[in-house]
């Protein structure tokens, strides 16, 4: 852990830190798209994080600031929290859900950290858990790590995205020297060791994708799209897939021909009418809702999706053989899955090819896509050759991660 988080605290406000955490940031390998669907994931924490310190006050405001971000953000608890803006959004989520226990409490906070908040590597959710985490331990609230990952699932989805739980998750609770094998229904947590010889090089795609604007309308839309191509798998399978309808609680019964009879495009508006259920139940999100006469890509989702559910088994499977070059095939699959998808830029392509040509066994973008940064698996001693070759595909940065610790 650095010392910036403490000695910004100290600088802003003259307090010592009373806790300080670091969150690190997360590669995911493979299992895009899917934990909002309740399908696994297969992620690992990395050595770049988020450090947030604290200190207790004895007002009712939590005044936060950033090494990386000019505006102060000022909350104040006694009543109902504010609603903040910029990087503010996501203490205003923590404040949210943790709800009368924030009631009336002070903190002074300061964040900074090495990770990159370009979209890809999980900046947002890092931070999310490292509030949480700091606050718990200054206002003694004695939450469990399952319970601060639960609040911080939440925290993100008021701040205008409809994430699944995978970020959280891996942040928190990730093993050093493992990816994290996250299944959501039930929820289970798997260990997956990385063999010696496997590197993984991560690199910038040279357009942000942060969880934000277009980005965020992107994810929203994917999100309504597999709710969609649910409900109407469930009515034709005659089964529920819940409320709203998630593709994980179909996904062993619908067919590859299940699938393919999907409409390609279908608003929220009329697949509500073809499955029979309240359209509410399609476009409800935890911040708004989406507009329920836009069409979205149903069957192409779906497809998506539960293919890549698949590729999470195999790519475990991979892992545990140590059969790099079957990874590196999951990865390529996945990648040009999620060009279908739509969330696969210019830019992400020209990385990954990079590295494939130079000696990457496989590449694909990691995290949600439309833009942000891409992922390598390759020998390594291949993973300078291959770092460079992305870099010089978009102007990088680049880097070889290793697997590290959670959070908690």
């Amino acid at each position: 852990m650095t010392t910036a988080a403490p000695r910004l605290l100290s600088d802003r406000f003259g307090l010592e830190a009373a806790a300080t955490v670091r969150a690190p940031g997360r590669v995911n390998l493979i299992g895009e798209h899917t934990d909002y669907s309740l399908l696994p994931v297969l992620p690992m924490a990395i050595g770049l994080g988020i450090d947030v310190a604290g200190a207790p006050a004895s007002d009712d405001r939590v005044v936060a600031v950033s090494g990386e971000h000019p505006e102060t953000v000022t909350l104040r608890t006694g009543s109902a929290i504010d609603v903040s803006a910029g990087w503010g959004t996501y203490v205003h989520g923590v404040l949210s859900v943790l709800g009368e226990a924030a009631f009336g409490r002070g903190a002074r906070l300061a964040v900074s950290g090495d990770l990159p908040a370009t979209g890809g590597l999980s900046s947002s959710s890092a931070l999310t858990v490292g509030l949480l985490a700091v606050l718990d331990r200054l206002w003694a609230l004695g939450l469990e790590p399952v319970d601060i990952v639960d609040l911080a699932i939440v925290a993100e989805r008021i701040s205008g995205v409809e994430s699944g739980g995978m970020d959280q998750t891996v942040i928190a609770l990730a093993c050093e020297g493992s990816a994290l094998r996250i299944d959501f229904e039930p929820r289970a947590l798997r260990p997956v060791p990385i063999p010696d010889g496997i590197s993984f090089v991560i690199a910038y795609s040279g357009t942000a994708a942060a969880k934000a604007g277009g980005a965020r309308d992107h994810y929203n839309r994917s999100v309504v799209a597999c709710r969609c191509a649910a409900a109407l798998l469930a009515a034709a399978l005659q089964v529920d897939a819940g409320a709203p309808p998630l593709l994980g609680r179909v996904a062993a019964l619908a067919s590859p021909a299940d699938v393919e009879g999907l409409p390609e495009a279908a608003t929220a508006g009329d697949v509500a009418g073809v499955a029979g259920i309240d359209p509410v139940r399609l476009v409800t999100l935890t911040r708004g809702s989406f507009d329920l006469d836009a069409p979205v890509a149903v069957r192409t989702a779906a497809r998506h999706v539960l293919s890549e559910a698949a590729r999470v088994d195999e790519a475990e499977a991979a892992l545990v053989a140590g059969d790099v070059e079957s990874l590196g095939r999951r990865f390529d699959e996945s990648h040009a899955s999620l060009r279908e998808f739509g969330s696969i830029t210019p830019g992400l392509d020209r990385v990954t090819e990079a590295a494939r040509r130079t000696g990457a066994h496989g590449a694909r973008v990691t995290g949600a896509g439309f833009g942000g940064w891409a992922v390598a698996v390759c020998d390594d001693a291949a993973r300078q050759r291959v770092a460079s070759a992305m870099v010089s595909a978009t102007g990088g940065p680049a880097c070889h991660v290793e697997p590290s610790g959670g959070a908690l």
